[in-house]
């Protein structure tokens, strides 16, 4: 797929050593390419993959929009493959997030 092309694009540009948003965004695409074709186990591996990345590159001390909607994202295929209480886990890490990137109001 074109995404894959973007992917092997990027890992060359970028190269593997150190994580970039790029790469982790090319990761969520993949996933959301798998979702829509309602492959759920290879959206989460890719969606995970995005995440791994993308808490490398904007760490876990502060929040950070991309990795809000990474965590809904995980949430989504958990409940397309009925694992209510996982996808539940996640949407609640990405509100979470947002709640401190945006506030309340």
């Amino acid at each position: 797929t074109e995404y894959k092309k973007s992917l092997a694009m990027r890992l060359k540009v970028y190269g593997t050593e150190k994580p970039h948003p790029s790469v982790a965004g090319s990761y969520n695409n993949i996933g959301s390419l798998y979702y829509s074709m309602g492959k759920y186990p290879e959206a989460l591996t890719e969606y995970k993959k995005s995440l791994a990345m993308r808490l490398k590159v904007y760490g876990t001390e502060k929040p950070h929009p991309s990795v809000a909607t990474t965590y809904h994202n995980i949430g989504s295929v958990y409940k397309r493959m009925g694992k209510y209480p996982e996808a539940l886990t996640e949407y609640k890490k990405s509100l979470a997030m947002r709640l401190k990137v945006y506030g309340t109001e």
